[in-house]
């Protein structure tokens, strides 16, 4: 079921398969057989929401992806934003905004943001929104497929 963006003609509903293209060129990556496979992945799998902003002609306009993990440290369960990406900026900020009430619902007691960082446009949501720079060290794993 697709929700309203308050203030916007944009719906909000989960990620589907058939979106992988649309998905694809709003994230500017490369079309191959792995994001396909990560994205059929994702949309399985329940501690991941994906959702998707429609824009009134029915255009995929927006993403955000929120993981959830139970937390020892934390005390309960929290949420990570692992992306959200819009065509215009002040979508973003509606967005975050509606993975918060997401991860609320689903009983988190934090929502911390992963972003990249030549990402400006989210930081600055974010920031906006009253998030604030933490720790997170982070390493690749060579070998990791």
């Amino acid at each position: 079921m697709a929700r309203l963006l308050p203030g916007t003609a944009v719906r909000v509903r989960r990620g589907r398969r058939h979106d992988l293209a649309a998905v694809q060129t709003l994230l500017a990556a490369p079309a191959d057989d792995r994001l396909a496979r990560v994205f059929r992945r994702i949309l399985a799998d329940l501690g991941t929401d994906l959702y998707v902003a429609e824009d009134e002609r029915g255009e995929i306009v927006g993403l955000v992806s929120v993981l959830y993990a139970r937390s020892l440290a934390r005390g309960g369960r929290s949420a990570l934003l692992d992306g959200a990406r819009a065509r215009r900026p002040a979508l973003l900020a509606e967005l975050v905004a509606f993975a918060e009430e997401r991860a609320r619902k689903r009983g988190c007691r934090r929502l911390a943001a992963w972003v990249d960082a030549g990402d400006a446009e989210l930081r600055a949501a974010l920031l906006a929104r009253g998030y604030h720079a933490g720790e997170l060290l982070v390493t690749e794993l060579a070998g990791a497929s």
